[in-house]
């Protein structure tokens, strides 16, 4: 059955059983609800506990099934203990309400484990958002229902049964709160839904009580069924993995504003009151004067959130920018860059500019005898030395494989020479790889713009190319200017 199918079928059962309450005897109401709740509670606890022996998920998961299993359990087993409290025992309610007190402990553990786990930031956030919520709802709960209560060991019941439906809820939305609805429910977001929902009637219930209403009044009756249906149907989807977006859900999710509902009402309803009477009691003074401040704690972490998300995207941005145009080896610009920088220096200098072209020699061997991460080495080896012997004003750059571009400005075409003689020197100068000593060399082939000639990056270094595999077919380790009456121009 698809999720909204389920769910709608949930909502017309639920309807359908708030509509024939009035019709049915006070105890035929309670066995009627108590037997929809157990059943629909037990078919969830059955789902959760073979959930929890599956082998492929995390422990941390499957923990979150076992506390889910163990709490539909308790709920399913405190309805039977208070159906047979109506049918034959009303001493069995007490235990039964016990029971479902412990349900509502163990649900928003479930939640929490099945749920995404956070870390630093993040885990403050979700924690002041639960204490903030638990303040509000609190608030709520105080000014009309609590504020209503007599005294004695009665009202100590009430109090504590509310507090622990209030931190079940409070944990619910949050959760909530860092769901991403456009990516479908999932089994933790239902269930959280479902403690909402079960949290709500139950302080229906107690103000129905207060007010002398019937139990079943103001949809409290469609709660407790949906709110089992909705347990139910969780039991059967599947478990959220947590992505690499979660601290943009906690900021800029669809439904991070959650959290600030219930403190938004909560100072809705002092308002009021302070309208109308004049005063305001001490308690709800005081829990929202706390959930307003954690409100403000909570606000500095999403601040400080959102800076560090602004200062690692920058960082990335610049790592990115760097990779576009860098040797990932050598760290000397790459291909793309030099064309990019060299058209700027051309195009302002064309009298003094020198393009050469640098091919190792005895480059092939160390990579046959030592491998490839000695190859690498040498390689790095090289750029550093090529860098060392240029001007911060030169450009260099590797053009893949063991293949070097250069592009020196400033000096004529005897110094230029002289440079690519002191890069051939320094090279051939041994050096040690992988504990082995080697020596490698290079030819260089030299080409710079002639008079008349419209000149491009391009055509310079075809021009170096062309040089250099004719140092190298004249034996190695010379250095030779491009000679357009030598070389027909397509050479």
């Amino acid at each position: 059955m698809r999720l909204r199918t389920a769910l709608t079928a949930g909502v017309g059962l639920g309807a359908a059983v708030q509509l024939i309450y009035p019709f049915l005897p006070g105890p035929a109401g309670f066995a009627l609800s108590d037997v929809i709740v157990a059943s629909a509670s037990g078919y969830a606890a059955w789902h959760y506990l073979r959930r929890a022996r599956r082998a492929q998920d995390s422990p941390r998961v499957r923990a979150g099934y076992a506390f889910g299993a163990c709490a539909c359990t308790a709920w399913s087993l405190s309805n039977v203990l208070m159906l047979a409290g109506v049918l034959i025992n009303p001493g069995l309610n007490t235990p039964g309400a016990l029971l479902s007190v412990a349900a509502a402990v163990l649900v928003p553990i479930a939640v929490l484990l099945a749920g995404h786990r956070l870390r630093g930031i993040a885990r403050a956030r979700r924690v002041i958002d639960v204490a903030a919520v638990s303040g509000a709802v609190f608030a709520l709960a105080w000014e009309f229902v609590l504020s209503g209560l007599g005294g004695g060991a009665s009202q100590g019941y009430e109090i504590g049964i509310v507090g622990v439906l209030v931190v079940g809820s409070s944990v619910a939305l949050v959760t909530l709160s860092e769901s991403r609805p456009d990516r479908g429910l999932t089994a933790h977001q239902v269930l959280a839904g479902a403690a909402l929902l079960q949290a709500a009637t139950v302080m229906i219930s107690l103000r129905n009580g207060l007010t002398g209403k019937p139990w079943f009044q103001y949809g409290a009756g469609t709660g407790y069924v949906l709110g089992a249906w909705a347990t139910a149907v969780s039991s059967r989807l599947r478990i959220a993995r947590p992505g690499a977006d979660m601290v943009e859900r906690l900021v800029f999710g669809p439904w991070a504003l959650l959290p600030y509902l219930p403190v938004v009402t909560a100072v809705g309803v002092a308002g009021w009151r302070e309208a109308n009477d004049g005063r305001l009691s001490p308690v709800l003074v005081w829990l929202l004067l706390s959930s307003f401040s954690l409100v403000l704690v909570r606000q500095f972490l999403t601040l400080i959130t959102v800076g560090r998300m602004a200062v690692q995207l920058e960082e990335q941005k610049v790592a990115l920018a760097h990779q576009a145009h860098h040797d990932g080896l050598t760290g000397l610009p790459n291909r793309v860059a030099f064309h990019s920088r060299a058209g700027e220096l051309l195009s302002k200098r064309r009298a003094d500019v020198c393009a050469m072209m640098l091919d190792l020699d005895g480059f092939k061997p160390v990579n046959d005898t030592l491998g490839h991460a000695a190859g690498d080495e040498v390689l790095i080896v090289v750029a550093a030395r090529l860098a060392a012997e240029l001007r911060e004003s030169d450009l260099l750059s590797r053009f893949g494989g063991d293949e070097f571009a250069i592009l020196v400005t400033g000096l004529g075409a005897q110094d230029s020479g002289a440079v690519a003689k002191r890069l051939l020197d320094r090279l051939s100068e041994p050096m040690t790889v992988h504990g082995v000593e080697v020596v490698v060399g290079g030819s260089i082939g030299l080409a710079v713009p002639r008079s008349g000639q419209v000149t491009s990056v391009g055509l310079l270094l075809r021009q170096a190319d062309t040089a250099m595999y004719a140092a190298k077919a004249s034996g190695k380790g010379t250095v030779r200017w491009y000679e357009p009456d030598a070389w027909p121009a397509s050479a």
